[in-house]
């Protein structure tokens, strides 16, 4: 389908936020779960909404990864992400999305269950795990039905693909045929990237270039989302605690939600935006923003944000507590 028909490209990625050897529930996930060390843990399933050349994400409400009732094995992935796409289709049912997946879900069985809610779908598809479909396209580059195209940008990066349409998935789900991308790129100063992804957007010479960016955008997930909820002062991975039944997985979905909350003022509120360039970093923002309320009573956030933005010694004049 062309890209043009499905705008919002949505990113998926597993990630974990709490592992123990000690402290479990009966919602934990378990390795080893015979042997003297057994560890327990929780992970979920996260997908954004995300724009190539936009740093900004949405996420969207993710899925648990836990132990499910009456399961004789744990939860995964690739089951989480069937609740998921019944879960988004219900709660965003106009929404017309690309959905981005690594290699762990490029298969047949997935590829349907995607089709199955019309969205469309960009899949990386390394070469260690689909031997069939490159030996396709190899087979069709020998009877040149393989298009080659190149360009370097104004910025001197190198550009080089090779696509070709029509191709099926594996040998056995040959009724299945997709859109196979090539890409390599060269820095200026010689740096390789190469990738290649399956897709059901049907590939041209003039949507190359738009469908992989659209492929690149899933190192969101990534880089924009789990680096940020983990390193930037959200703590994800933090044993706020963890209870016995679903403690761990809603303090998890909490900070999703305040995540979505800051990305949204990040977006679109001149006034944050402001606010986290001034403090550099959104850990120096955070910090910034718990010191003014352990010594102020705010009354909005238009007041917490210019604090930060023009200055304590100016503007917390309007903040402080009458105290006679």
């Amino acid at each position: 389908m062309p890209l043009e028909s499905a705008p919002r490209l949505d990113a998926y990625g597993g990630t974990g936020h709490f592992a123990s050897g000690t402290i479990h529930c009966p919602e934990c996930c378990v390795k080893k779960p015979d042997s003297k060390n057994p560890q327990y843990y929780h992970q979920l399933l996260a997908c954004c909404l995300v724009k190539p050349g936009k740093k900004e994400v949405l996420p969207l409400m993710p899925e648990p990864i836990i132990q499910q009732v009456d399961a004789s094995k744990n939860d995964c992935e690739q089951t989480a992400l069937k609740r998921l796409l019944a879960n988004i289709a219900r709660e965003h049912p106009h929404l017309k999305l690309v959905l981005n997946f690594d290699d762990l879900y490029s298969d047949g069985p997935t590829i349907k269950l995607v089709k199955s809610y019309n969205y469309s779908f960009i899949m990386v598809a390394k070469d260690t795990s689909h031997l069939s479909l490159y030996e396709a396209v190899d087979e069709l580059d020998i009877a040149n039905k393989v298009v080659r195209h190149g360009y370097t940008d104004e910025d001197g990066y190198r550009h080089w693909f090779r696509f070709v349409n029509g191709v099926p998935i594996n040998k056995s789900h040959k009724e299945i045929l997709v859109n196979y991308l090539e890409y390599v790129e060269i820095s200026p100063k010689g740096k390789k990237y190469t990738n290649t992804w399956v897709t059901d957007i049907y590939i041209t010479l003039e949507n190359v270039t738009k469908v992989m960016r659209g492929a690149r955008a899933k190192w969101k997930i990534e880089n924009e989302t789990f680096n940020t909820l983990k390193t930037q002062g959200y703590n994800l991975e933090h044993n706020y605690g963890h209870g016995e039944m679903h403690l761990a997985t809603n303090f998890a979905s909490l900070t999703f939600t305040a995540f979505l909350i800051d990305q949204i003022e990040q977006l679109a509120c001149p006034l944050f935006q402001k606010a986290l360039s001034v403090s550099k970093s959104k850990k120096s923002l955070w910090h910034g923003i718990r010191g003014l309320f352990d010594w102020f009573i705010i009354d909005s956030w238009t007041e917490l944000l210019t604090a930060i933005t023009v200055g304590k010694s100016i503007s917390l004049k309007t903040l402080m507590v009458d105290t006679t």
